[in-house]
Formats: C-alpha cells, structure tokens, sequence
C-alpha cells in the first residue's frame, strides 16, 4: 500500500503546485518552482530514512503549510500529502487522532483570509480523509492478521499432518514389536510346554514298551498317563492354532453357543446337546462372550474332571434374566467342589456383567450361569441372536438338539 500511497502523495505535490503556478501571477516563478522540486524530493525521504519518518513528515507539514500560506493559490492541498504519508505507516489511534487535530491547525493557518465556506469544506475534507485512511489501515490490518491466521493454519495442519505420519509409523512398529512379542510368546509356549510334554511321552512310551512283559499293569498305567498328556498337549495345540488363525470374515459369529457346540461335539468326540427355552432375545456382544467362555469352560472341566460322554446345555430366556445350565453324564465329585483356576476365571466373568455362579451336585453335575437382561434395547439395529442358531431360536421353547 505504501508505494501507490507514495504516487498519490507525488501527485498531490505537483499538481496543485502547477495549477497554482498557471493561475497565478508570483513574482519570482524560479524561486517558486525550485521550492516545489525540493518539496517534491523531500516527502521521499521517510522512504529512505525510516529511522526519522516521524521527523520529516512533521517538517513536511511546518513546510507545507508555510508555502500554502506564502502562496496561496490551491496549494492548501499539500498538507493532504502528509496526511496520507503519516497514515501509510499506520499509527495507532492515539497518534492519528493528535495528527489531524495538529494538521487541521496548520490548514486553518494556511487558510488564513479565505471564505468560510472554502474553509468549512476544506476542513470536512481533511476530516473525511483522515477517517478514510484509518479505515483503511484497519481493513488491512485485519487483512494481515487474516492472513497470518491462515499462515498459521497451515503450518498447524502440516504439524498436524506430520504427527499423523509418525503416529501411523509408531502405530506400525507397535504392531510389529507386538507380532514378535506374540510369536516369540507362541514359540515359548511350544517350547517350554508341549516340547516338554512331548518329550515325557516319548520316554513314557519307551517305559511302557519295556515293562510291557515284565509288569502289565504298571504298562497300563503309563498308558493312561501318556492319554492324558497327550489330551492336554492336543488342548494348548488348538488354543495356540487359534491365536495363530487368521480372523474369519464373520465375526459376529464368534461367540455363538450354537458354534461353540458344533466345534466340541467335533473336536471331543462326544455327545453335546442345546436347548433353547423362553423368549428368545438379542444379546448384548459382552453377554454373548461371558456365555460362551462359561460354556466352553464348563465342557472342558467336564471332560477333563468328570470324563462326561454326553453334555447337555439349556439356554433359558426369562422376563429378566437369562441362564445357561451346563450338565454333563460324568463322575461326580465325592467331596465338596474346591473353585480351581477355570472357576475362578468363570467368576470373575460373572462380576463384570453382575451376574451368578452356581453349580449343584444331584443325579449329574450343572454347572448354571444366569445374567440380568437389561431393559433397555438398541432399536437402531435389528441384530439377530448370534447366542442361538435362526434355527434354534424360531423352533418352538425347549426342543431338544441332539448333534
């Protein structure tokens, strides 16, 4: 802005200087125009010295004033250029309002013998240009901090843009570091544990092959120990194969009880049944997941402790609370159920849904978990009961399902 302001400034020197110079008669016109030349030169030194921009432009005005005065003509012009100079370098408002009440001061001086009407319409002008250039300089000041805010934006969401990057990055390595960790936990586990297993039923196996002869029962009896190592080394396999496994795309059907059944009945060899009874509802994915781990666990327990051959599980749906019953065809326990490890973790399941754990001890051992249904219902989504097969569930109340 400085520059056109500067042009402006020119053009307000000379041109009033000339049209005065043409219009009137001076006595000496060498004297007058050398004066102009060197007013012309003097409003470009702020330029050049900005150090003392303040100084010159008040000379300028003393100046000014003086050859509008001495020469009279339309040369009460000249103080406009100064006007406009000292607004080009944008004052505060302090300093804006005292200049043009100083300049005023000077034009009412070289004014000095006009009409009063010249001198009321000089005066509004001077006013109104005073006014304008402080409008101007806010409207660019607003302008500046516009465009340093935006400047400001944009070096943010470069920032910002960066910090996605290295989150991105930190987020990969994350992944990979927790890759390794679990491969190297897998690996420990194989080593440490069916590695292990493995080598106990190898020279198991040779001590039965050698006492085979010699002490039969004592043969059978590594036998049986060399059946339940290898049952357990089967188990930690499938739990190991599992988190090995890449997701399946259906994901919502991955803690069915319906393919709970399905998986044990296949992979134990025995004889699991499901009953669905009651009003048969959606679930909540959390219930869903305490449901089918009590389940799993409970059919472990029951294979593992009870030798069960057959299991029956029953999914009841009542006005607010639904239970899953677990019972098996096993051994029962002679003395009072001491809560191992699986019981515990079953427990601890229950606490977090504030549900119960309880099991009884009659014509075969059950196992019950009951969790309170919520009363409120997600009625944006229409989900089907992944708990129960569609089948299961539009089947009528307690039918059994032998599998």
């Amino acid at each position: 802005m400085i520059k056109w302001l500067n042009q402006i400034r020119t053009l307000l020197v000379a041109i009033p200087s000339i049209a005065t110079l043409m219009t009137i008669n001076l006595e000496n016109d060498l004297v007058y125009s050398a004066t102009i030349m060197l007013a012309l030169l003097f409003i470009r030194l702020p330029l050049y010295i900005p150090r003392f921009s303040i100084v010159l432009l008040i000379a300028e005005l003393i100046g000014f004033g003086w050859l509008a005065y001495t020469y009279k003509g339309i040369l009460f012009l000249l103080p406009f250029a100064t006007l406009i100079g000292v607004f080009a370098w944008r004052p505060t408002p302090q300093i804006s309002f005292a200049w043009t009440g100083g300049g005023a001061i000077v034009l009412l001086t070289a004014l000095d013998g006009r009409e009063p009407e010249i001198i009321t319409a000089v005066l509004l002008l001077w006013c109104m240009t005073a006014g304008i250039m402080h409008a101007l300089n806010r409207f660019e000041a607003r302008q500046q901090q516009t465009e340093n805010l935006y400047d400001k934006l944009a070096r943010s969401h470069e920032e910002l843009e960066a910090a996605r990057r290295r989150v991105i990055e930190y987020a990969s390595q994350i992944e990979r570091y927790a890759q390794t960790e679990e491969r190297n936990r897998i690996a420990k586990d194989i080593h440490d544990d069916l590695g292990h297993r493995l080598i106990r039923v190898k020279m198991m196996s040779e001590a039965a092959i050698q006492l085979f002869d010699s002490n039969p029962s004592r043969s059978f009896g590594l036998l049986t120990q060399i059946r339940d190592q290898l049952q357990e080394s089967m188990e930690n396999m499938r739990r190991t194969v599992r988190r090995l496994a890449v997701p399946e795309p259906d994901e919502s059907r991955r803690y069915a009880l319906d393919r709970l059944v399905n998986e044990s009945a296949a992979a134990i060899g025995i004889d699991v049944s499901f009953i669905v009874s009651g009003n048969v509802q959606p679930l909540y994915p959390s219930v869903e997941m305490i449901l089918y781990m009590n389940a799993q666990e409970a059919i472990t327990n029951a294979v593992r402790h009870g030798g069960a051959t057959a299991i029956d599980i029953v999914l009841d749906f009542k006005v607010d609370i639904v239970s899953l019953a677990v019972s098996n065809n096993g051994s029962l326990p002679k003395e009072p159920v001491a809560p191992g490890l699986g019981m515990r973790g079953m427990k601890e399941r229950m606490a977090l849904v504030k549900g119960e754990l309880s099991w009884s001890v009659a014509d075969r051992f059950v196992v019950t978990t009951a969790i309170p249904l919520k009363n409120e219902r997600v009625k944006e989504q229409k989900l089907a009961p992944t708990a129960v097969p569609q089948s299961t569930a539009d089947s009528a109340p307690g039918r059994r399902l032998p599998l």
